[in-house]
C-alpha cells in the first residue's frame, strides 16, 4: 500500500468521524429541544457551551420554530451569576467536553444556580456508568430540589438521568431516570417524573435537618416534646409540636440548636434564631415568628400553623369613661328643641306676666307670689320647673278676675275676654311643668341605663392612644424590640406616651400580671391572645369575660414557620406543613396549647356601682354654680355698700 493510499484512507476515516460527531451533536441538540418543549411553563434557555457558530445558529432556528418559541441567550462562564439573566424558569445548558467546564460549574454553584426553579442539561461522554456518576460533581450543590439532567448514550438510545444529593454533607448520589430518547420515537419521559419534585423526593432517608429554637429558660430544653409546664416558653413548645409531624412526613432526623432571641438586624448582622438560619447553621426557624420587611431577604415564610396572634386586649370601659353621661340621654336635635322650648315658654310667660301687671285692678297692693314681668323671676321659675322644684311665684290672674266681677253687669264681652286672659297664664304654667315632668322622667331613665353601659368607641390604635386607658405589653423579647423601634407616628406615640413615658419605668410585665390588671382596672394589654385567654378563662368571672375587645398593634400579627431563603427543603417541608394542617394535627395542638376568646354567656350578671367618674360632670356643675353664686354675692355686697355710702 503506497503513501497516497494511506493518506486517502486517513482522510476517509476523518470525514466519517466528523460526520458521526456532527450527527451526535445534532441528536443532542434535538434532545435539548424536545426537553425544553416538554415543559408546560414558559422557559428561557441559557447556553454556556463551546459550540461552533453554525451549531448555535441551527439551535436558535429550531427553538424558534416550536409552537411556543423560546428565547435563547449565549453567555460566558463569567456571566452566569450576573443579574441581567431572567430570574425564573431558566434551563441552563453546558457541556463537560468544553475546556472551561470546571469554572462554569464552580461559578454556577457559588451563586446557587443549581437551586430550584433553575434547571440544567449537562452534555458529555460517559457521565454515568453502572448507576454511578463518573464526572466529578462532588462539590456541587445539586440538592434534593435541583433538576439537573445528564445525557448518556447507549448504542443508538440516549438515556437521561437526574442525580441529586439529600444533604450538603452527604456525598452519596441518588439517580432518577428522567427519560429515554431515540431518533424514531423521540423523547419518552418516565412516569415518575410527572410527579412534582417536592413530592417525589420527600423521603429524606433520616437525613439530619437542623432547626434553631428560641428558648428563654433552660428547663425548656428537656421539655420540648412534652405538653407540661405549657406556660413556660409556650411558643417554642407549640412550634416544636407543629414541626414533629413534618419531620415524620419527610422521614428526616430532627437536629436542634438553641437561641436566646428571635433575631434582629444590628449593625448589618442578624443575631439570634434568624442569624442561625441566615448563616446556614440551621435550615428552619423552630419557633414561629412575625413577618417583617427586614427578614424577607433571608427567610422564606411557609405556613402559619398557630391560631394565636398578638393584640391589645382590653375590657370595654364604662360609657362615662369616654363620655359625659349627662349629655348622652338626648340627641343634639332634641337638646336644641328643648332650648328653643325654654326660650319660647319664657317669652310667653313674660307676655302673660306683663299683661297681668298692666291690667291689674289693684296696682297699689303688692303680692310677692305673683310672677313679675322681669327676666330674673321668669328664668328662676323656668329653672325650678326644669329641676322639678316648683316656684314661689306664679301666674294667677286673680286681680283680673275681680275686675271681671265688677264689670260683668256692664260689659259682658269684656268679662269673657278678661276671663280667658286670666286662664291663659295658668294654662302656660300647666304646660311648662307638665312638659318638664316628661323630659325629666325620660332623662332620668336614660341616665340609669347609661350608667350600666359600656363604650364601644375604642376601635383603632388612634382611639387607644387618645383614650384614658392605661397601656401595657407582655414582657417578651419581640415586644420590647418592636415597640421601641416603631416608626409610624401613632405607634411611636403609643410607646413614648403610654408604654414607656420618659422618666418612668416601661410598662412591660409578665403575662399573668397583665391579665390580672386587665381584670381589675381600665387597662389595655398587648399579649399573645392564645396564651392570655388561657389565664382569662382561669381568673375572670363569667360576666367579666363579656366586652373583651382586640386591636392589632402589629400589621402581620400572626406568627409563621420559616426557613432559609435558599433551603433545598423548603418546598418539601411546606407541603408537609399544609398536610399537617389538612389532617388536623395543627388544630389538635392549638386546642391543647392555646385558648380562644371567651364566649360571653352572662352579660347581665354584674351590678356596677356608681363611681366618681360617672358623676364628676355633675360635681363640676355644682362646683361652678357655688363659685358663681359666691362671686355674684360678693358683687352684690360691693354694689350695696357703694349705694349705702352714696346715700349717707
Amino acid at each position: 500500500m503506497n503513501f497516497l493510499t494511506i493518506k486517502a484512507l486517513e482522510i476517509m476515516f476523518l470525514i466519517i468521524n466528523i460526520k458521526e460527531a456532527l450527527s451526535a451533536s445534532e441528536k443532542e441538540m434535538q434532545i435539548i429541544i424536545d426537553v425544553v418543549n416538554s415543559y408546560e411553563k414558559p422557559t428561557d434557555v441559557v447556553a454556556i457551551v463551546c459550540w461552533r457558530k453554525y451549531l448555535k445558529f441551527s439551535f436558535v432556528n429550531k427553538l424558534r420554530k416550536l409552537e411556543k418559541p423560546k428565547r435563547v441567550l449565549f453567555i460566558t462562564k463569567h456571566e452566569v451569576c450576573e443579574n441581567k439573566l431572567p430570574s425564573k424558569n431558566l434551563i441552563f445548558i453546558t457541556d463537560t467536553r468544553c475546556p472551561n467546564i470546571k469554572d462554569i460549574l464552580f461559578n454556577a454553584n457559588s451563586c446557587n444556580k443549581f437551586n430550584n426553579p433553575n434547571r440544567w442539561i449537562i452534555l458529555g461522554n460517559m457521565l454515568i456508568k453502572n448507576n454511578e456518576i463518573t464526572h466529578d460533581f462532588t462539590n456541587l450543590n445539586i440538592m434534593i430540589d435541583s433538576e439537573v439532567i445528564l445525557l448518556q448514550l447507549y448504542a443508538k438510545i440516549f438515556k437521561l438521568y437526574m442525580p441529586y444529593k439529600i444533604g450538603p454533607k452527604n456525598n452519596g448520589w441518588i439517580i432518577e431516570s428522567f427519560a429515554t430518547w431515540d431518533p424514531i420515537h423521540g423523547l419518552n419521559k418516565s412516569k415518575e417524573i410527572d410527579i412534582a419534585t417536592s413530592v417525589r423526593r420527600k423521603d429524606l432517608s433520616r437525613e439530619p435537618i437542623t432547626m434553631s429554637v428560641v428558648v428563654t429558660e433552660n428547663m425548656t430544653k428537656s421539655e420540648l416534646p412534652e405538653i407540661r409546664n405549657i406556660h413556660r416558653d409556650t411558643l417554642a413548645k407549640s412550634s416544636f409540636l407543629h414541626y414533629m409531624p413534618i419531620y415524620d412526613f419527610t422521614n428526616a432526623t430532627m437536629a436542634i440548636i438553641y437561641a436566646e432571641t428571635w433575631g434582629y438586624l444590628l449593625n448589618g448582622t442578624w443575631n439570634g434564631m434568624v442569624g442561625d438560619v441566615a448563616q446556614g447553621k440551621a435550615e428552619f426557624a423552630g419557633t414561629v415568628m412575625f413577618i417583617t420587611k427586614e427578614r424577607l431577604p433571608v427567610l422564606e415564610y411557609m405556613n402559619s400553623p398557630s391560631s394565636t396572634s398578638v393584640k391589645f386586649v382590653f375590657r370595654e370601659p364604662s360609657l362615662s369613661y369616654e363620655n359625659n353621661l349627662f349629655l348622652l340621654p338626648f340627641k343634639p336635635v332634641v337638646w336644641y328643641c328643648i332650648v328653643g322650648l325654654v326660650f319660647l315658654l319664657m317669652f310667653i310667660l313674660f307676655i302673660n306676666a306683663r299683661w297681668e301687671n298692666v291690667k291689674s285692678c289693684n296696682k297699689n297692693k303688692i303680692d310677692h307670689t305673683i310672677l313679675q314681668p322681669n327676666v330674673s323671676d321668669i328664668a328662676i321659675m323656668v329653672i325650678s320647673a326644669i329641676s322639678q322644684q316648683g316656684s314661689s311665684t306664679e301666674l294667677k290672674g286673680q286681680y283680673i278676675l275681680k275686675c271681671t266681677a265688677r264689670f260683668s253687669t256692664v260689659l259682658p264681652r269684656l268679662t269673657l275676654y278678661l276671663d280667658a286672659t286670666g286662664s291663659l297664664g295658668r294654662v302656660v304654667m300647666f304646660i311648662l311643668f307638665f312638659t318638664f315632668v316628661f323630659l325629666y322622667t325620660s332623662y332620668s331613665a336614660s341616665i340609669v341605663a347609661l350608667l350600666q353601659s359600656t363604650s364601644n368607641q375604642i376601635r383603632t390604635l388612634s382611639d387607644l392612644l387618645n383614650s384614658k386607658l392605661e397601656l401595657g405589653a407582655e414582657d417578651i423579647v419581640y415586644n420590647r424590640y418592636l415597640f421601641s423601634t416603631a416608626t409610624e407616628p401613632v405607634k411611636k406615640a403609643i410607646y413614648q406616651n403610654k408604654i414607656a413615658p420618659r422618666g418612668s419605668k416601661a410598662n412591660f410585665m409578665k403575662l399573668e400580671d397583665g391579665v390580672r390588671k386587665l381584670q381589675k382596672e381600665p387597662f389595655a394589654f398587648n399579649m399573645n391572645t392564645g396564651l392570655g385567654y388561657r389565664l382569662v378563662e382561669q381568673y375572670f368571672y363569667e360576666h367579666e369575660k363579656c366586652g373583651l375587645r382586640e386591636i392589632s398593634y402589629f400589621v402581620n400579627n400572626k406568627p409563621w414557620q420559616t426557613c432559609r431563603k435558599d433551603s433545598p427543603y423548603k418546598e418539601i417541608f411546606k407541603i408537609g406543613s399544609f398536610r399537617s394542617q389538612e389532617h388536623g394535627f395543627n388544630v389538635r395542638i392549638n386546642k391543647i396549647v392555646y385558648s380562644k376568646k371567651p364566649i360571653c354567656i352572662a352579660k347581665g350578671g354584674k351590678f356596677g356601682s356608681v363611681n366618681m367618674t360617672d358623676f364628676y360632670p355633675a360635681l363640676l356643675t355644682l362646683l361652678y354654680g357655688i363659685i358663681s353664686a359666691l362671686v355674684i354675692l360678693l358683687f352684690e355686697i360691693l354694689v350695696h355698700r357703694k349705694q349705702f355710702k352714696g346715700k349717707s
